[in-house]
């Protein structure tokens, strides 16, 4: 079995998910390990696409010596991959890179998603303090891909590949093309196309087309025609998802650059339409970027949260919009929707669900009850 390792801070699991299609598409035997998950914990946990099934999980589960929540499902992910004569694994970093069980597999590839401020608490309260967290998973003599990086990251990335003589191949924001008609082009493979057309899923997937031409160093081949079927085939739940019945963007922006991201795409693609947000969010996630999304975007926000210890109280967080939006707080999300739908109804708003990918999972959760209703 052959590993490639994604490690990062924004876009690692849309990343991951479009290498591991390309792959699939190429005709290996792919398995893909994310998280975390957005509805069910078996997505965790895949194979060409297709969730673990529940009895595997629970055998498995039973079957682990790890305690941890992350490291019992990543040796699930690992003793599954192997029953099922898994050729490539595509294996998600938690957080950091140090000390992620992933780093000691001998990978054919480690990719490097944006680098931004998260998880400080674990990591470092600095960039260049996250960045040598992430760092630490280069190998030596190792194959590294970085998606484009702050100029304080990227600094960081080459003196580690430097010293660890690592081959670094960077993507930069002149080596992929978006037309005017949605598709995209980068490393000479012309005509690329994705569900999510958002700015920084382009990023994502361009860093993905360019590991995928990279892995014939590892024996593994993909061709143009796998990379566009990979990338047309994935669909990414919860990241700027636009669920049209309902008229709601569900995204689990989480942190400042991930909101940030949220806020370009309200600005461009949803320009001219009224707004309101349910917004939720975990105690040690910086969430205070919501306050100039609101001052800009929307007209009202509901406030709430979900039954998890880490969640923000919803009061709590509706102190970070005053001044900004007018602010409801909200007992859960059934309960902010409610609200919003009934002023959307009335206004002719669209909702925009972010925050959490909690919450995302809990809203989408919502919208299929409500459709089936």
């Amino acid at each position: 079995m052959k590993f490639i390792q994604i490690a990062g801070t924004k876009g690692k699991g849309s990343t991951s998910t479009y290498l591991a299609n390309m792959i699939s598409a190429a005709g290996y035997k792919t398995g893909l390990f994310v998280s975390p998950h957005i509805r069910r914990e078996n997505e965790r946990v895949s194979i060409d696409g297709a969730d673990i099934p529940s009895a595997d999980l629970a055998r498995l589960m039973r079957e682990t010596m790890e305690t941890g929540y992350f490291r019992r499902f990543f040796q699930v992910a690992m003793a599954y991959f192997a029953e099922q004569g898994v050729e490539v694994a595509v294996m998600e970093t938690g957080l950091g890179g140090r000390h992620d069980p992933a780093t000691k597999l001998p990978c054919a590839a480690l990719v490097l998603t944006r680098i931004g401020m998260d998880h400080m608490e674990i990591l470092g309260d600095t960039i260049q303090k996250i960045a040598l967290e992430k760092a630490a998973a280069i190998r030596l003599g190792g194959r590294v891909i970085s998606a484009p990086q702050d100029d304080r990251v990227r600094h960081i990335v080459e003196a580690t590949c430097f010293l660890r003589r690592a081959r670094l191949s960077t993507v930069r924001a002149g080596d992929f093309c978006v037309h005017p008609d949605g598709s995209f082009s980068v490393d000479g493979v012309e005509n690329l196309r994705i569900q999510n057309p958002a700015s920084m899923q382009y990023v994502n997937a361009a860093t993905a087309v360019r590991t995928a031409g990279l892995l014939r160093e590892a024996g593994i081949f993909v061709p143009p025609e796998a990379v566009r079927a990979g990338l047309w085939r994935t669909v990414l739940p919860a990241r700027q998802q636009y669920v049209a019945g309902a008229d709601v963007l569900v995204d689990g922006a989480h942190n400042a650059d991930s909101l940030r991201f949220l806020h370009d795409t309200l600005r461009t693609r949803y320009a001219g339409r009224r707004k309101v947000l349910i917004a939720a969010a975990m105690r040690e996630k910086d969430v205070s970027y919501f306050r100039e999304m609101a001052a800009d975007q929307f007209e009202r926000v509901y406030a709430t949260q979900m039954a998890y210890d880490r969640c923000r109280p919803a009061a709590e967080l509706a102190k970070v919009f005053q001044g900004a939006a007018p602010v409801e707080v909200c007992r859960d999300a059934a309960d902010a929707y409610a609200r919003a739908a009934a002023y959307a109804r009335g206004t002719g708003a669209m909702i925009v669900c972010a925050g959490s990918l909690y919450l995302a999972g809990e809203m989408l959760d919502l919208l299929d009850e409500t459709a089936g209703a």
